[in-house]
Formats: C-alpha cells, sequence, structure tokens
C-alpha cells in the first residue's frame, strides 16, 4: 500500500494523465466546491454533500442538506460557501478521511540510526535488516540479537504476541542464500518477499491485526496536498480500509493484515509449509465461515477480509500456526528507490533518513513483530538526529 501511494505521489503528472484517463476527480483545496453550482437558477434547491471525518467501516459519512435558495440571496450564499468550505478545508483538513492532516497525537517510536552496527559490518552492506527494538521490550531475534538480521533464510523471533519465523528477500541483495533468492525471483516481476509464520499468544479478531509502514518523524519533500489526495484516493480504491497519514509529525500507512497480504494459510502445527520455500499455497479453511470450504480464490478473501466490518466476523487462535505472505514489484531495497518500470524514484530524500518496515501490530497499538529495512543512503541523514 505505502508503496504504491508513494510511487503515485512523487509522479504528479502521471497523477494527473491516469486521473483523465480514468476519469477521476481530481481533489484540489477547492474540491468542495463546484463550480456549476455558483450561479443557480432562480428559486432552484442546492444540495449540499459535506465528507466529516467520521468512519463507518472503510467509508465517510456524507451529510445532505437540501434547502430552498432565495433568488436575491443566491450567489452570495453560493460565493460565501465557497470560501467557507475552501477555509475549513485549509483549517481541518477533513475533507478526506484517508488522508488526514494534522498533528497526530499517537506516539510511534523507531529505532534510531545511532544504536546500529558501523556500516563496515553490515554482512549485507549496502543493506541491513535488524529488529525495530523500541516498540516493543520484550521483541527479540534470540540467534542474532541486535544485530544483523538474515535475508533469504528464516530466522526466529518473539514478542508480547507472537512466536514464530521470518523471511525476508529482497532482490539484488547480498543474500545469505543466493541461490534460493534466484531461484524464487526468476521469471517473477516481484522484488520483494516477506513472510510470517507463527502462532498468536492469544485470540485476536482479524479486524484488528494491521500491517504498513510508520515514521517518527515528518517525511520531507512530498507534493502539493492535492496530489497526495488524488493518490490517496486511488490507494483507497485498491486496498479498501486503508489508512494513509501524511504531513503529520509521525505519519503512517496501516492497512489490514489479512486484505493485504498475497498468501494467508492455517496449519496444525507439524504441518505448516517451509516457508523458503517457492510456492506458498492459500488455505483459510481454519478461518471458518466463508472460507470453510478451503476454496476460496485470493481475490475474494482479500475483498472480504479488507473490510473493516465483515472481517470482524473472523478470529486468528492461538493453536493454528498460521503463514502470512506478502511481496511486491515497487520498492527496489538494493537501490532504495521505487521501480516504475520507465524509471526509478530514489526514496531517501522523502524518508528523511528513516526506514521502511515489516509489522504487525494491533489496532490497540501493541506490537506483533517489527523489522526495519535499512539501506546505507539513508545514514547522513539519519545521523543528524542523534
Amino acid at each position: 500500500v505505502f508503496w504504491w501511494w508513494l510511487g503515485f505521489t512523487l509522479l504528479p503528472i502521471s497523477i494527473l494523465v491516469a486521473s483523465v484517463i480514468c476519469g477521476m476527480r481530481c481533489q484540489t483545496m477547492w474540491s468542495d466546491v463546484d463550480s456549476s453550482n455558483l450561479i443557480e437558477p432562480m428559486g432552484s434547491v442546492e444540495t449540499e454533500t459535506l465528507a466529516t471525518a467520521e468512519d463507518i467501516g472503510d467509508s465517510v459519512i456524507h451529510t445532505e442538506k437540501s434547502r430552498l435558495i432565495h433568488p436575491e440571496q443566491n450567489r452570495r450564499q453560493s460565493i460565501t460557501s465557497m470560501i467557507s468550505k475552501s477555509m475549513s478545508s485549509l483549517m481541518n483538513r477533513k475533507s478526506m478521511r484517508r488522508l488526514s492532516i494534522g498533528i497526530d497525537k499517537s506516539i510511534l517510536h523507531a529505532r534510531e540510526a545511532y544504536s546500529l552496527p558501523d556500516v563496515e559490518e553490515w554482512p549485507h552492506r549496502p543493506l541491513l535488516v535488524c529488529l525495530n527494538t523500541p516498540v516493543c521490550s520484550n521483541h527479540k531475534v534470540p540467534e542474532y540479537g541486535l544485530g544483523s538480521c538474515p535475508i533469504g533464510v528464516p530466522f526466529k523471533f518473539e514478542s508480547d504476541l507472537f512466536v514464530g519465523q521470518c523471511l525476508i528477500r529482497l532482490k539484488g541483495a547480498n543474500s545469505d542464500d543466493p541461490e534460493g533468492d534466484e531461484e524464487y525471483f526468476t521469471g517473477r516481476k516481484r522484488i520483494f518477499q516477506s513472510v510470517i509464520q507463527g502462532q498468536f499468544k492469544e485470540k485476536v479478531n482479524v479486524a484488528d491485526v494491521l500491517t504498513g509502514h510508520e515514521f517518527s518523524r515528518p517525511l520531507k519533500n512530498l507534493p502539493h496536498p492535492w496530489v497526495l489526495k488524488t493518490a490517496t484516493n486511488f490507494i483507497g480504491k485498491v486496498t479498501p480500509g486503508a489508512n494513509i497519514v501524511v504531513h503529520t509529525n509521525q505519519p503512517h500507512v496501516e492497512a489490514l493484515l489479512s486484505g493485504s497480504s498475497q498468501v494467508i494459510r492455517g496449519d496444525m502445527p507439524g504441518n505448516e509449509p517451509e516457508i523458503a520455500c517457492k510456492n506458498l499455497v492459500e488455505d483459510c479453511s481454519v478461518l471458518g465461515g466463508a472460507f470453510k470450504d478451503g476454496n476460496v480464490p485470493v481475490a475474494r478473501r482479500k475483498r472480504i477480509l479488507s473490510n473493516p466490518t465483515r472481517c470482524k466476523e473472523y478470529s486468528f487462535d492461538c493453536e493454528t500456526v498460521y503463514t502470512f505472505e506478502f511481496y511486491q514489484n515497487l520498492f527496489d531495497a538494493s537501490s532504495y528507490s521505487l521501480d516504475l518500470g520507465f524509471t526509478k524514484i530514489g526514496c531517501s530524500k522523502v524518508l528523511d533518513g528513516q526506514p521502511c518496515q515489516w509489522l504487525g501490530k494491533m489496532r490497540d497499538g501493541r506490537y506483533l513483530w517489527s523489522f526495519q529495512i535499512w539501506h546505507e543512503k539513508l545514514l547522513k541523514a539519519a545521523n543528524s538526529y542523534k
């Protein structure tokens, strides 16, 4: 979700072209005003639609108010309404729920560059995968501690809420299993894979388990808010339930883990697949309900479990070994850029020395896992925050 959003926001021209082609409406600071309503016929009825910040599921509540406009006041009230709405958009930034512009009150913590091993000691230089230690005091990688975690081979971890293993494959990286990586990526567009397999320590509702990216400092060099709104609109259509919060002191992008994972399966202990295999097969029958027969296509599972209301019907238990696979073809970790096919766009200046993550967390703020993916390109900016 995050990389799709960032790719669109960094290519405003492409967004405008896509908006025209798709017939999408570009949002601007005047987007609440329909210019065709500036001058209404005498005695007409004006219908005003206001977007609020209240949510029902993944929807924005719209309140319609109809009122008879007196002919003599029509033009004056239209202009007044336009100015009022524009000021409200600028001051409150609430015209789109998925794009929250303002000061977020949550407190996010992230491991900073000064706590990392010296770059000369990075075994996968220029990359470093490591534990994001501040998010959970009991979040541990027993075999590797605070140092570099493997790339290309599974490693064990544990937190207060989850115990299991993680696999991160990054195309072009100095992998600990180059042959396995070559076999996995050959013939595929994907350039990034991450897999989590293990057990929850307490029963949790599927609607409360999130994944995404979060940053403890503001992003930099962002385009104009209307570009962000258009990109956020698009991502909201692609990933229902996504929550994108930018232009704050602590930006974050969140989506339901169950709706954004490419593969989910549940197995009894001892029957789980090897996560380093080339192909993981979907099987959500353990969830019951619509999935009980085990033949639900991935696309339908995503539609069901990306809907915050519908996925409340399902839970992750403590007995099952769950496997979550995620992969994508946009973020190229080896160059820390977005690979859009015809060009690559660097991410380090936007992120301001902050790494992307592979994380799972609860809606109440507790973490299941959190790993950072550093590139030495980030260090110059990151070291200024010692």
